[in-house]
């Protein structure tokens, strides 16, 4: 009797050594299910690109632009000479200074949306300049993808246009009507949306450039960040270059529109303007779009232009 009451007890006891012995690789397996499901979700993290570029070196004054010009000018005519210096020797003259090669820019507007157009846009060459919208789908993968193959970026800044429709389904536009401090935060939210940005132009902006207290406001703070304003000329009332020079903020605007007509024949047209106005004073700064139309004429263009004798640089290197 004794014995069976025993046995009982032993029955309704826990098998402590069996419990443990499955407990160990429950726990093992666990713990490895935990450290695979935290790799995958750091994997799985979104990338973070770099923060934008919002403090550049230090700005370059207007004094001191002109006084490099001035330099660089005299040493282009110190030391060029004509292709007969000697014939011009026999003849008791001096060689003439020969002129420098006119400079042309390049930018393309509106980029943002697609990745495949901006990649187009990356392939010409000699380089252009790519102006980004801020807050599209691919803003800022455009602007990263564009640095990492050598070209220049600059914010497509969304600027207040004289038909209030026109800005319907679009963000980041700055506003007259916006106080100095909410035109300031819009600013730079839109400056952050779009890394690696050396300057800034306008999207749209044919009131806001003609409104002389927003333009202000937008040039001081661009002035503080070391941006230069490439105006777009939107409008022929626009006072951003006026302020600019009084402001001593690094400036310059548009000669052409490649493609307010996109039909090839007239984007030619227009490009042979732009070469028309870089031989006569020396630079021109062309935007364009990114319409296959613009893109077919610059990739056979940009070339023979170099052929031709044309410098095809960086828009910064023609503000002043």
């Amino acid at each position: 009797m004794a014995g069976s009451r025993r046995k009982a007890v032993r029955r309704g006891r826990p098998r402590r050594g069996r419990r443990h012995a499955t407990s160990g690789p429950r726990f093992v397996a666990a713990a490895i299910g935990i450290v695979a499901f935290g790799g995958l979700l750091l994997w799985l993290r979104p990338r973070q690109l770099p923060p934008p570029s919002l403090s550049p070196p230090r700005m370059v004054t207007l004094a001191e632009r002109a006084a490099a010009k001035a330099e660089a000018e005299a040493k282009a005519s110190a030391g060029a000479v004509t292709a007969a210096p000697a014939a011009a020797a026999r003849q008791g003259e001096a060689p003439a200074p020969r002129r420098a090669a006119p400079r042309v820019a390049v930018v393309i507007d509106d980029l943002g949306d697609s990745l495949h157009t901006a990649r187009r846009v990356l392939a010409l060459e000699p380089p252009v300049t790519v102006a980004v919208i801020p807050f599209r789908e691919n803003s800022a993968a455009v602007a990263a993808a564009a640095v990492s193959n050598g070209r220049e970026v600059i914010l497509h800044l969304p600027l207040e246009p004289e038909r209030d429709g026109a800005m319907a389904g679009g963000g980041g536009f700055l506003r007259t009507s916006m106080e100095p401090r909410h035109l300031e935060g819009q600013l730079e939210r839109d400056l952050r949306a779009v890394p690696y940005i050396v300057g800034v132009n306008g999207h749209m902006g044919s009131r806001f450039t003609s409104d002389p207290r927003a333009m202000r406001t937008l040039l001081t703070a661009l002035r503080a960040r070391g941006l230069f304003f490439l105006d777009s000329k939107t409008s022929p009332e626009s006072v951003a270059g006026e302020l600019a020079d009084g402001l001593g903020v690094p400036f310059a605007e548009r000669n052409v529109f490649l493609d307010h007509d996109p039909s090839p024949d007239a984007v030619a047209r227009a490009l042979a303007v732009a070469a028309r106005v870089a031989r006569r004073t020396g630079q021109a700064i062309a935007i364009g779009h990114p319409h296959p139309s613009t893109l077919a004429a610059l990739a056979t263009w940009l070339p023979a232009a170099t052929r031709d004798g044309f410098e095809i640089v960086p828009v910064s290197a023609l503000v002043r």
